[in-house]
């Protein structure tokens, strides 16, 4: 019986594209500890950064066929993709956040003490920026997903494009956005961790 513990990163990938479910597990196993520390660290909630590293793992299997290292570690992926999945969990929450009549982000800015107003304010300012810097079809198309809350194909529809020139756009504004502003919410999330 094959000992998967022994088995390196490539292996264990080259393994699940084969079909393999055993190194899922190896994988799962392996990183579980490392990818829910991640989550936890960028959403504060046992649940739902257990849900982040569940919902990155059957991603994970689900483009199995797809799915290369590139030069990568797998640990320096899926803490990437752990990452990336805790944004959508923020988004979410602000979003249903927004939708609820009772809140008021207005006074929930007033809540925040002067150094949280502050970085709040300059993560705006340099969000605003780099939406600002994007080339305008790609910022109109990330305007109408992340602002307008409008679906790839919506906005495919609306603008006559293809779903997937849709999504390049916003691969394009994310990773521009997320460049630009990387540091600044390092340290946002550095403070608030340090604050609770």
């Amino acid at each position: 019986m094959a000992h998967y513990g022994t088995y390196g990163d490539q292996e264990l990938v080259d393994l699940m594209r084969s079909g393999d479910e055993r190194a899922l597990i190896e994988v799962y196993d392996r990183y579980w500890d490392k990818m829910l520390a991640v989550a936890y660290n960028r959403l504060g909630n046992l649940e739902e950064a257990e849900e982040c590293v569940q919902d990155v793992l059957y991603k994970l299997w689900k483009l199995r066929d797809d799915f290369a290292l590139s030069g990568i570690n797998l640990i320096n992926y899926l803490s990437r993709a752990i990452r990336n999945q805790s944004f959508n969990v923020l988004d979410r929450r602000y979003r249903e956040r927004l939708k609820s009549e009772q809140f008021n982000p207005a006074e929930a800015i007033n809540h925040l003490s002067p150094e949280h107003s502050l970085m709040v304010r300059e993560l705006q300012q340099q969000l605003d920026n780099a939406i600002k810097a994007l080339p305008s079809q790609c910022q109109l198309v990330f305007k109408l997903s992340r602002q307008d809350g409008l679906s790839n194909k919506e906005i495919a529809h609306k603008l006559e494009l293809s779903e997937n020139t849709v999504k390049s756009h916003l691969k394009k504004a994310d990773k521009e956005i997320k460049g630009n502003i990387g540091f600044l919410m390092t340290l946002v999330f550095i403070h608030t961790f340090f604050q609770n």
